[in-house]
């Protein structure tokens, strides 16, 4: 098989506009494919972007599972991979995960400021 030629007909062309080609090809067909459903969820965004916990919600929380059972959110933020006790932001990252408490920072973790 024969390299691309160049466009003077003499030796291989680029491998950059062969990449070029090739992605042309490849993306023609992703704009050929069917079209997508639109989603039967429940918008669950705030206008700041947090999760609000909605019955149906597109951005769905995660479920704790502790030893096969669905189990409450603060079985599973009890302590990190290490085995340290979550505090702090890291707890609240971890409850707001499960649908169990505010996004941290937002305010409602009590988190503070200052000079």
């Amino acid at each position: 098989m024969k390299p691309f030629a160049s466009s003077k007909g003499k030796g291989p062309a680029s491998p950059l506009l062969a990449a070029i080609f090739v992605a042309l090809l490849c993306g023609a067909s992703a704009c050929a494919s069917e079209e997508g459903t639109t989603p039967t969820c429940t918008q669950d965004l705030d206008g700041e972007g947090h999760i609000d916990n909605v019955e149906n919600g597109c951005n769905p929380f995660a479920t704790c599972v502790v030893n096969g059972q669905v189990s409450p959110p603060a079985e599973c933020c009890k302590e990190d991979l290490q085995g340290n006790p979550l505090e702090g932001y890291a707890l609240a990252a971890c409850l707001y995960g499960y649908g169990a408490g505010p996004a941290p920072g937002s305010g409602g973790d009590g988190g503070g400021g200052g000079n």
